[in-house]
This record gives structure tokens, sequence and C-alpha cells, in this order.
């Protein structure tokens, strides 16, 4: 075999690789998004069922809240035992637990396999960002990080819609797409290998997280979370005020969804010219500009150009959250490290309704527009800061 040859084979198998990685990614939004057009005919289903309305709900949510929960023990597991073992358990875990509502006749099973699905996202993104983190640096983890974020929000608007389409069909039916982990499972087995790191340090010590200086970075995690999801708790119900019910609500959330993907793909060349700080002051003042436009609109238009505005923030959000993250911790510990990183997102989500349960309508998303550009605010402070230190050295 020539050179030319074995360098076309690693440039395939590289390719092979990284598709694997973003098609991996796109399974955590799957977790919520897929069934969530089938809601109401579950609940139909299950009319005689105590509390039928609220269990139903739980199904959408309770995934989000084991996956917070469990996101830290997956960590430690995917360093103990190796980062390929646990996703291939995971991914088993994904489609078994995923797909069992097809065949189940009690909404309490369905709800406790909705739980271990939440068990297994936690493994699964969790251990591909960590894999992104092992086997990228500098620009091109930037680069990949903005394609991982991408890939998720163009599977959430996917999933969604292929949801809807097989709700149609029945209830039962939006639950097989979870299948598609078994397919992500042969892709890992075959296209994935351990990366190598070591328990310690170069000079031999054993490797210590720096919470100090990590914390922070789940801090903003969370409140992203929080304030995110502010859209998808709150905007049905403030666009009913409008007049707007249906297919328009999931039109106006895909929107705000495929615009966040969109700058997603240009995360690398953001990050390259800005600092981590302003990119944040970004990512919150944009988001500040889209929830104030929302919250001041009368007509369904507005709201659109709100969430799209508010999309822009979002598509940086994440990316900028795992570029932060990544270069500060040794390798043997970045899988706690982003087990620690997926649990703050997903409590964020889960708390997100009750922090602004005492409001409603454009109300909430006032207080959102608030708290997001007074967040920005200290980020540009920071900037400031930062360009000041360096300006003295």
């Amino acid at each position: 075999m020539t050179s030319s040859q074995i360098q076309s084979t690693r440039d395939w198998k590289r390719t092979l690789r990284n598709s694997t990685l973003l098609l991996g990614s796109t399974m955590t939004v799957m977790a919520g998004a897929t069934i969530s057009p089938a809601l109401p005919a579950i609940r139909t289903e299950f009319a005689s069922v105590p509390n039928a309305e609220l269990l139903t709900q739980l199904s959408l949510t309770i995934p989000a809240l084991f996956i917070a929960l469990f996101a830290p023990f997956a960590g430690a597991l995917l360093d103990r035992l190796g980062r390929r073992p646990v996703l291939i358990g995971a991914l088993l875990l994904y489609g078994l637990a995923g797909a069992s509502g097809f065949v189940l006749n009690s909404l309490y099973a369905i709800l406790v396999g909705r739980a271990l699905l939440g068990v297994a996202v936690a493994a699964i993104m969790s251990g591909f960002s960590t894999l992104i983190a092992d086997y990228f640096s500098g620009d091109e983890f930037n680069r990949f990080v903005g394609l991982q974020a991408a890939f998720t929000g163009f599977g959430g608007v996917v999933f969604l819609q292929m949801g809807g389409l097989l709700a149609d069909v029945g209830w039962r039916y939006p639950f097989l797409i979870y299948l598609l982990a078994l397919l992500v499972l042969v892709l890992v087995v075959l296209f994935i290998t351990e990366p190598e790191y070591q328990a310690g340090d170069t000079d031999g010590t054993k490797a210590t997280m720096p919470y100090q200086q990590i914390v922070p970075i789940y801090l903003v995690a969370f409140a992203g979370m929080v304030l995110f999801y502010l859209v998808p708790t709150q905007l049905p119900f403030f666009l009913e005020t409008l007049g707007v019910v249906g297919a328009s609500v999931g039109t106006a959330i895909a929107a705000m969804t495929l615009a966040a993907a969109l700058v997603s793909l240009q995360f690398q060349r953001i990050r390259a010219r800005l600092s981590a700080n302003l990119v944040f002051a970004l990512t919150f003042g944009f988001m500040a500009i889209g929830y104030l436009t929302i919250s001041q609109s009368a007509q369904y238009g507005m709201v659109i150009v709100g969430l799209l505005v508010a999309g822009v923030g979002l598509g940086m959000l994440q990316p900028n959250l795992a570029g932060w993250l990544a270069p500060l911790i040794p390798a043997s510990l970045r899988g706690q490290a982003f087990g620690l990183l997926t649990m703050s997102l997903f409590l964020g989500q889960f708390i997100s309704p009750v922090f602004f349960q005492p409001f409603n309508g454009n109300s909430a998303f006032l207080v959102g527009a608030v708290v997001l550009g007074l967040t920005a605010t200290i980020f540009v402070i920071r900037t400031g800061a930062s360009t000041h230190e360096r300006s003295m050295e």
C-alpha cells in the first residue's frame, strides 16, 4: 500500500469517526423532542389513570431530571472504565428504554422507561463531549463543538418533525425513533477508538479537578439553560394569548433552533476573533434583545423575529461553554468534568419552569430579558478587565 493510499485510509476512518461523534450527539435532543407531538394522544389513551395529564407531561420532562442526577456518576465511569464501553452500554440502554413505550401498556411503566432513558442520555452526552475533547484541541476543537451544536439543533428540528408524522399514525410509533441509537452503537463499535490518557499528570502526580476555575462554568451553564427553557415552557402559553395555537407553535420554536444551529456552524470563526468573555456577552445580549422583542410583541411575526435574534445568542452558548471548560481539565478527569457540565445544563432545564412559575406571558420574557441583559453586562465588564490586565503586563 502506497503512502497516499495509507493517508486516504486514515482520512476515511477519521471522517467516519467524526460522523459518528456528530450523529451520536443528536441522541441527546431526541430524548424529549421525539414524543412531544404524541403527548395529547398519550393523555387520551391513559385518561382513566389518576393525574393522567400531569403524568403525561412528566413523561416529557422526567428524562431531564435523571440526566441531571446521573451525569456526575456517568462522568466518573467514563474516566474509570473508558469512553467506549460506557458509550456502548448507554446506547444499548437508550435504544431499549426509549423504544419501550411502543410495547408498554402502563403509563407508570412508560415513566420508568423514560427515567432509564435519562440515565442513558447522561452517559451519552457526557461521553461524546469527552471524546471530542480527547480528539481535538485549539481551533479544531472550536470548529468541532460548533458542528456538534449545529447537528444537535438540526437534529431537534428533524426528530420533532419525524415524531409529528409518526404521531399521526399512532401515539406509540414515535417511540420507535429511539431505535436509531442501535445504529449509532454499531458505528461506535466500528469507528470509535479509546483515546490514550494517563491517570495523572506528566510529572507522575495525581491529576486534580480545578474546581475554583470550573465552578463558574457550571453556574453559567445552569443559568443559561434556565433562561433558554423559557421558550419551550412559556412560549406556547404566550402565543395562545395572541390566538396562535397548534403547528405554528412548533414552527416558532423550530425557527429559534434553526437560527442557533446556523450560528453554531460559524463558532470557530467567531471564537477566533473574539475572547470567550466577549462571546458570552454577545450570547446573553442577543438572547436579551430577542426576549425583550417577544415580551413586547402583539403579532406572531414579531415573536418569530424575537426568536430568531435569541437563537443567534443560543447558538454560541454550548460551544463556548465546552471551549471554556476543556483546556482546564486533565485528560484523565474529562469524563467527570463534562458529566458535571451535563448535570448543570439539564438541571437548568428542569428548574426553569419552577423559577419562572410566578410569571406568565409577556412578563416571563420581560424578566428573562432583564436577567439576560444583566448577565451580558457582567461579561462585558469581565472582557474590559481582562483587556486591562493584558495591557498592564
